[in-house]
């Protein structure tokens, strides 16, 4: 099976090569903007892995990429909710124009992939007005530019699908964590929460620290994206999560307790916080039912294990 990835050298792009580490029968090519930046991460051993440098902003080098590939698991992305609204046409141009370049060069090519797109389980849905676990079915309101080209991409692989040059699996994802993440990023709060807490610093929080999300670990994103790999189904949406909402309050004080260190924190302001849904919980059903999937680690097991992997790495 010829697997292509784009975003290979992001979170999830990382974190998939290394979870594919040893499989046979598969060859990837993993798609990197530098190849000199790429160090060979997470290259499988029982896989062939093939790092190419394109441009998703090149409708050629698109092509190149996807020429003969079966799966292609889409996870460039370069905005987080609370930067994509700063500069729209910035945004579209620098993530919803790639995506559309990605999906003509896959009508050009006629090979008929099966695309495989992580969404966002946090940021399509929008606001609840009910704070009930949402549902694949539901309609869409989303709140941010991040929502809405997330979205907007969902549709146009529908639309795709519809048409007959490629299948598609949609994964809404809640809020994924598994990384000790730098605390400038505005995205990923268990991730620079941790690392901040870990180096005696405040924990920085955006918002209202009543605000609940749905997260999941990275290794169970993992193993629902391996599934869906083996899958071809024409058009498909799978919300990934858990299905349990945790406040931002109660994520810092389990952070204490997998540290076994108190915690400080200091609210930031900016301008986008207020825009925050206050509610996202994804109800996960579906996933159980038609994948046989559903999350294995809970949330107390999955901060211990980042603090493991923390004293394991080397200083600095």
């Amino acid at each position: 099976m010829k697997i292509c990835i784009t975003g290979a050298t992001g979170l999830i792009g990382r974190s998939l090569l290394a979870h594919l580490n040893g499989e046979k029968g598969l060859s990837i090519t993993a798609l990197t903007r530098t190849l000199h930046a790429t160090g060979q991460e997470g290259a499988a051993k029982g896989a062939a892995v093939r790092w190419m440098r394109c441009d998703l902003g090149s409708i050629r080098d698109c092509e190149a990429a996807v020429e003969d590939q079966d799966v292609v698991v889409h996870l460039a992305h370069t905005n987080s909710p609370l930067t994509s609204d700063r500069d729209m046409p910035s945004d579209a141009l620098l993530n919803l124009v790639p995506t559309l370049n990605l999906l003509q060069a896959i009508q050009r090519t006629g090979h008929r992939p099966h695309v495989i797109y992580p969404s966002s389980g946090g940021g399509v849905y929008g606001v609840s007005s009910s704070n009930t676990p949402f549902r694949e079915e539901q309609a869409c309101q989303p709140n941010s530019s991040y929502g809405i080209q997330k979205l907007a991409a969902e549709h146009y692989l529908r639309l795709g699908a519809e048409r007959g040059y490629l299948t598609a699996t949609i994964l809404r994802i809640a809020n994924a964590y598994g990384w000790l993440l730098s605390p400038e990023r505005q995205q990923g709060f268990i991730g620079t929460a941790l690392y901040q807490a870990l180096n005696g610093c405040p924990v920085r929080i955006f918002g209202n620290p009543r605000n609940v999300r749905d997260y999941v670990h990275i290794e169970d994103v993992l193993r629902a994206l391996r599934i869906v790999i083996g899958r071809r189904e024409p058009f498909e949406i799978f919300n990934i999560g858990t299905g349990i909402g945790t406040t931002v309050a109660e994520i810092v004080a389990l952070i204490g307790k997998a540290t076994g260190q108190p915690v400080t924190c200091v609210t930031e302001a900016h301008e986008q916080a207020r825009f925050l849904p206050g509610w996202c919980v994804l109800d996960i059903g579906k996933a159980r039912k038609e994948l046989a999937w559903e999350p294995k680690i809970v949330i107390e097991e999955g901060l211990r294990r980042m603090v493991r992997e923390a004293g394991a790495q080397p200083a600095g």
